[in-house]
Parts: structure tokens; sequence; C-alpha cells
């Protein structure tokens, strides 16, 4: 019972915390229009590097990670046009998005203090480029 009321103090903290972060954002910048963004020169605070943020971020990716699995499966049904195919192949492939997004939620909400890292990852394929 105890462990029970915990998490819920440790939810509501993180949700908290989330809405004081984005208190301040005074934009929406969404992550499809980011590079529109940067290429016009504006200067805005950066949404997605903000600990409240990703913790906002991580709570909906685990609570409606799942909402993928019949995504999935509508979309598939649509593609195909074939309902048996649409409910194994699409469970299937709403399985495979719905796991890592629900992963990825997790490590969120456990990292949101860190923030985002904001560097591009290496590849090493670039690396070997630059070395030449």
């Amino acid at each position: 019972m105890k462990s029970k009321i915990l998490i819920a103090i440790a939810l509501i903290a993180i949700f908290i915390s989330g809405i004081v972060y984005a208190a301040d954002v005074k934009t929406n910048i969404s992550p499809a229009n980011k590079d529109a963004v940067a290429k016009s020169g504006a200067t805005t605070p950066s949404l997605q590097h903000k600990p409240g943020m990703k913790a906002e971020r991580g709570i909906k990716n685990i609570l409606f990670g799942w909402t993928d699995i019949p995504k999935s499966i509508i979309q598939v049904t649509r593609d195909s046009k074939n309902p048996l195919w649409g409910l194994t192949g699409g469970t299937l492939k709403g399985v495979g998005k719905a796991f890592p997004r629900t992963v990825s939620g997790i490590a969120d909400v456990v990292s949101f203090p860190m923030g985002d890292y904001d560097k591009v990852p290496v590849h090493p394929d670039e690396l070997k480029t630059q070395i030449k």
C-alpha cells in the first residue's frame, strides 16, 4: 500500500515538474518544423532539451505507447484490404512500434533530470571520412 502511494506521489511530482518547465516556454515548435525554424534564424528556447518536457514525453510514451497496436492494425488493413492480414501483420507491426516507444518512455522518465543530449551522435562512416 505504501509503495503505491510513493509511486503515485512520484508520478504527480514528475507531472508538476513538467508543467513548471513548460510554463516558461513561449512557442510551440514541433519536431517536424524544427529545421524550418532553425533555417529562419529565429531564436526560440529548445523545447526538447528541458527535463520537464523529457519527463512529460516519457509519461506520454508509457501511457499511450500501446495505441500503436490498434493504429497499425487499422493501417495495415486499409493498405492490404485484407482484414486477416491486418489483424495478424498489423498486430506484429504495432507491437514492434509500441514496445520500443514504451521502453523509451521508461528511460525518459528514469533519466529526466539529466535533460536530453544536445549533440548529434557520431556515426562510424562519418568518422572514417573525416579521418581521411
